[in-house]
């Protein structure tokens, strides 16, 4: 196992995943990922029901 780097006397750690690196991940990727897909599920939704008459999804069988 390679020794920890010192710069100026202190010991630097090694690159992490951290809760930070968390929140960071929720709120930047995933969060308007499924934001952009829930409205894209909920055009697509309108687009089947009412142009093509057709069910789309699981609210049509609760219908």
């Amino acid at each position: 196992m390679a020794r920890p780097a010192r710069i100026h006397g202190m010991v630097i750690p090694a690159p992490r995943f951290t809760r930070w690196a968390l929140v960071y991940f929720l709120k930047y990727l995933l969060l308007p990922g499924l934001l952009v897909l829930l409205a894209l599920d909920i055009a697509l939704y309108f687009v089947f029901r009412d142009w093509l008459g057709a069910c789309y999804g699981v609210l049509c069988f609760l219908q």
